[in-house]
């Protein structure tokens, strides 16, 4: 683990990402490693973009201005986009899926799953103009939908997607990070052939384990999956009262296995004092040959920047 922030607030695109670096996507472009990630500044929420030659993969430079910035008047997106995923279509048209921020109504998130679309190899984007993409009704989504992880199957593309259901209140004794009324937030899965039009699964795919967890979970978001050896890997930010990266797997894709019941067993946090000494989430993974490169979120959804783990398998 990094023992400080490959990524830092402020250095990369001073004034657009001064308050936060975070939940990042990486990209490997071949020569270069190409970082899109979600930043805050002076214009709030807003979607930038850093690259790294691949046998460097953390000496990162920022590629300029902002790439997606808050829609003013918009009832889905008009505190800006957050959670960058970016998928190739082709050799020039690129898609990114990224959570946006509306007006909360009654403190209830205002998150919903949209899209951009870049021409140009993913330099430049623009929205999509029917978002949001995933409409929220059904049991296990109609409150907010957000971040998401996509990979191609055959002739489809698979996206697993943060889901809120519904808020209810916390049961006795248990400490939480959202106070008496707390949201249960799962991993659902949508089916589409063009990347646009999307088909749900008919349930969740990871729900939170509330007491068969430790601590108590009731949140499983921001999923990352890899298509690996004899299935596939999921890394997931667990929430019990701060947020820690789990890992799930599968043989299908559809039905998962968690690797651990206890929140600080996988990754844990860093030592006191460090950027991360309180939360890891928001997992990214690029596999070269035998190494897996993550890429994570510190303290403070990003406050604190990015950091970065090797997994080597021996």
């Amino acid at each position: 683990m990094s023992s400080t922030p490959v990524v830092q607030p402020g250095i990369l695109h001073p004034g657009m990402d001064d308050n936060r670096a975070g939940a990042c996507h990486v990209l490997n472009l071949g020569d270069r490693l190409r970082m899109y990630y979600w930043g805050s500044g002076k214009n709030g929420n807003v979607i930038l973009s850093a690259e790294a030659p691949v046998d460097h993969p953390n000496s990162w430079k920022g590629c300029g201005g902002c790439l997606l910035a808050a829609q003013a008047g918009s009832p889905h997106n008009s505190n800006g986009p957050s959670f960058p995923f970016v998928i190739k279509i082709d050799e020039k048209l690129w898609y990114m899926y990224f959570c946006a921020w509306g007006i909360s109504h009654n403190g209830k998130l205002p998150n919903t799953t949209n899209l951009a679309i870049s021409k140009d190899a993913g330099l430049t984007w623009e929205y999509y103009p029917h978002n949001p993409i995933i409409p929220l009704n059904t049991p296990w989504d109609k409150e907010a939908t957000g971040s998401v992880s996509v990979i191609k199957r055959n002739n489809e593309f698979w996206m697993y997607y943060t889901a809120i259901g519904e808020y209810f209140p916390k049961p006795d004794g248990v400490k939480t990070g959202h106070g008496d009324i707390i949201p249960r937030v799962c991993i659902c899965l949508a089916k589409s052939k063009d990347g646009i039009s999307w088909e749900k699964y008919d349930k969740p795919v990871l729900t939170p384990r509330g007491f068969n967890a430790d601590p108590y979970e009731y949140i499983n978001s921001k999923p990352f999956v890899l298509a690996d050896e004899g299935g596939y890997r999921m890394w997931f930010s667990s929430f019990g009262y701060a947020y820690r990266i789990q890992e799930a797997v599968s043989k299908d894709g559809i039905n998962w296995e968690y690797v651990t019941s206890k929140a600080d067993s996988y990754l844990g946090i860093g030592p006191a004092g460090a950027f991360d000494d309180k939360a890891r989430s928001y997992a990214c993974v690029i596999k070269q040959e035998n190494i897996y490169h993550m890429w994570y979120t510190g303290n403070g959804f990003g406050q604190t920047g990015i950091g970065y783990a090797l997994g080597i398998i021996s």
